[in-house]
């Protein structure tokens, strides 16, 4: 019986992917490369200082080590300048619906603290019971660490906890959780999403599955 439904925040919550790529794009063109739009949506959830070297090799040019974190503030920092956060329809009237159903809800984000809240006020964070960005997990997705962090806090087993995911690295993550997986087609279509246990076109999908009328 599934008690706790957990939300990746980019590409489920929030529609803010695209600044994520301007903002690595502007980054990699500075040193004379590109990054492709749709290379950003496949590797979301894996952590910046994992990604950044197959970035730089896919953009063709090279950032000494030592460089990188202050190359990752970076971008962070210009993300945040130019992000117009937008959400998905009714996203939050789920979230509400689940809770009001008797589900525990958890955010589970690769972002970094600042990122997240640049993407949601206070009032959105109360609308879950447990929160962890990618600053607070030593190992990022696909590692099963991040959604295995609000099951322990919540003492769950991964039997009872239901993840809502966008893109492949963090349906993984999921399933190496031992977790059901739910896919939403916002920024992938279901061609790349086949790990998932279901794929939905959008979030109202979530009220009509069956297991998740009340919780459990």
């Amino acid at each position: 019986m599934i008690k706790a439904v957990f939300f990746d925040l980019d590409g489920v919550i929030a529609d803010t992917l695209h600044f994520h790529y301007l903002a690595w794009e502007k980054m990699f063109q500075e040193l004379g490369g590109s990054v492709s739009e749709h290379s950003v949506l496949l590797h979301e959830g894996r952590a910046s200082r994992e990604i950044l070297p197959t970035f730089l090799a896919e953009a063709g040019v090279t950032l000494p080590v030592e460089e990188h974190e202050a190359f990752i503030d970076r971008k962070r920092e210009y993300y945040r300048s130019i992000v117009e956060v937008t959400y998905y329809p009714h996203v939050f009237e789920v979230i509400a619906e689940l809770r009001r159903r008797g589900f525990l809800t958890a955010l589970v984000t690769a972002s970094s603290k600042k990122n997240m809240e640049t993407a949601l006020s206070g009032d959105h964070r109360t609308l879950f019971d447990f929160l962890i960005t990618g600053d607070e997990v030593r190992r990022a997705k696909p590692s099963p660490d991040p959604y295995l962090a609000p099951m322990h806090h919540m003492n769950l087993s991964p039997t009872e906890c239901l993840v809502v995911e966008n893109a492949p690295l963090g349906i993984e993550s999921a399933k190496n959780a031992g977790m059901t997986c739910v896919a939403v087609e916002t920024t992938l279509g279901r061609d790349y999403l086949g790990l998932a246990d279901y794929v939905i076109h959008e979030i109202r999908g979530l009220l009509e599955l069956p297991f998740l009328q009340s919780a459990g």
